[in-house]
């Protein structure tokens, strides 16, 4: 047997522990487990950056959403109240709350705002406001009134601006302030402010803010979404259409749906000699519905980057007293407001004097133009006819902006001759429309209403509204049980309100009946 003797020391040695080969198969291993470990810290710096995202946004979101409406408001007249209310954005109170500021508001807790369009360089008439609108926003009723002032109506005085049309008090009052010292900045902000005070003191209102903006804005601003599509009932001929101050152009629009770039959005809605105002004011509404599917189809709310190019485009032709902390509290406000709660109303000279038709609104005439150095103006309908006074204006925006409940009640209003001297149910109901109070029905009653005394009969659905003419008219009034729905009263029905004329009645104008602030 053979054997060999190895010392302890090479024992030992040769049991040494590998740390080379133990840390190189440890690298290996932690391999996968780093891998794993970046791209978990990957994943929660994605959500994050995208949370942050989502947030940054939302916030733009809520800040276009005021800008855009603020526009549309001041560029397209009335029925805009419709685009703020389209264009919501939900779930905006858990920011508002935290980033919006109190709105002021008057005694009857309303928020009011004066808009503002303005002509610029690239458009004739710079710095005339020839869009002029005061935006009424309640909280309680979750309601705007949109009223529209028309930009001749002239003012006879004013506190420091003069007399003059309202178009021009803007622009004369800020090249005042410059021709004193006052940088055009500062000038700017108060003419603004300056016209705020003058308007509301002649309507009897508070105006809290103002914004003006240009027409540029607005033509950018839909070029920036790629256009828009507009249904154009029948062919829009314009040949007398402003291009500068001094200068006018042909605007020809075929009939049929037509893909309009900014400029010719803005000329569809702004051509004013082609056809009435209440066609204007129908192709404004086709404006600004067709900005909102364009909006919403195209996703602009939901890209920051389309956002931020919007926002960069309004932050050059914007100018407002409002804070960004007021327009996200306007945003909240404005997501609360229902469809059918938006009223809105253009003072006009459809008067219905001189055998004319009347409409809402209709409270001013044109005087001579040879009193006026050859300008046509158009002031309030005084009664009498001297001196010149805002009474029946007052009234109506009293109604309309402090009131306001009976405008939001859609309840349809009959009048019926019933036994009155032929002519004052006709009489009555345009004095009604000129309210905006414009009646379904002007009939003669059936024979078996006919009575000595005028009554108002109206559903207790429409009590308050019915309440509230019953009191104007000084008419007494009979509500109807519910169960008397569909019965029939007169030419009307019991689901109507019905103004019975007897032969009582005599016919008394509203600024008669009615003080300015009652």
């Amino acid at each position: 047997m053979s054997f060999t003797v190895r010392r302890l020391a090479d024992d030992k040695k040769r049991r040494k522990i590998p740390w080379k080969r133990i840390a190189l198969t440890a690298l290996k291993l932690s391999g996968p487990v780093m891998t794993a470990w970046e791209f978990l810290r990957a994943r929660q710096q994605k959500v994050k950056k995208e949370k942050e995202e989502r947030a940054r946004t939302n916030l733009l979101k809520r800040i276009l959403v005021i800008l855009v409406a603020i526009l549309c408001a001041a560029i397209l007249f009335a029925e805009t109240a419709k685009a703020l209310v389209s264009l919501k954005i939900l779930n905006i109170h858990s920011i508002a709350s935290i980033a919006g500021s109190t709105l002021p508001t008057d005694q009857y807790g309303h928020t009011n705002i004066l808009l503002l369009g303005r002509g610029d360089a690239n458009h004739d008439g710079v710095d005339l406001t020839d869009t002029i609108m005061i935006a009424s926003i309640d909280p309680k009723t979750h309601s705007v009134v949109m009223f529209s002032i028309p930009r001749d109506l002239y003012l006879l005085s004013t506190q420091h601006m003069g007399k003059g049309r309202i178009n021009t008090m803007y622009r004369d009052y800020k090249d005042k302030l410059i021709g004193q010292g006052m940088d055009a900045a500062q000038a700017s902000s108060t003419s603004m402010k300056e016209v705020a005070s003058e308007l509301g003191n002649a309507l009897g209102i508070q105006i809290h803010d103002v914004a003006i903006l240009d027409f540029s804005g607005f033509t950018q601003a839909v070029d920036a979404i790629g256009g828009v599509d507009v249904d154009v009932p029948t062919e829009l001929i314009d040949t007398q259409y402003p291009v500068t101050e001094t200068t006018y152009g042909t605007i020809d629009i075929p009939a049929g749906l037509q893909h309009m770039d900014g400029e010719t959005a803005l000329e569809y809605a702004r051509s004013r000699h082609s056809t009435s105002d209440f066609d204007r004011s129908r192709r404004q509404q086709q404006i600004i519905k067709a900005v909102e599917t364009k909006v919403k189809t195209q996703g602009v709310l939901t890209k920051p980057n389309d956002i931020l190019s919007l926002l960069n485009i309004l932050k050059d032709h914007v100018e407002t007293t409002l804070t960004v902390r007021d327009m996200l509290s306007l945003a909240n406000l404005g997501s609360q407001i229902q469809q059918d709660n938006i009223i809105s109303l253009q003072l006009n000279d459809q008067n219905g004097l001189y055998n004319t038709i009347p409409s809402p609104g209709g409270l001013l005439y044109t005087p001579p133009r040879n009193q006026f150095n050859g300008a046509s103006v158009l002031l309030p309908v005084s009664i009498p006819p001297t001196p010149i006074t805002w009474k029946q204006i007052d009234i109506l925006v009293n109604m309309l902006v402090n009131e306001r409940t009976p405008y939001v009640d859609k309840t349809p209003i009959d009048v019926l001759n019933a036994g009155a001297k032929p002519g004052l149910a006709g009489k009555l109901g345009g004095e009604l429309t000129r309210f905006d109070f414009v009646p379904a029905t002007v009939a003669n009653a059936d024979k078996s209403q006919r009575r000595p005394d005028s009554i108002i009969q109206a559903p207790e659905a429409a009590r308050d509204k019915a309440t509230f003419l019953s009191n104007m008219l000084k008419i007494p009034l009979s509500l109807i049980p519910a169960e008397g729905s569909g019965a029939q009263t007169g030419s009307g029905t019991t689901e109507n309100i019905s103004i019975l004329l007897g032969k009582d009645y005599t016919y008394t104008p509203v600024q008669t009946l009615v003080s300015p602030q009652q």
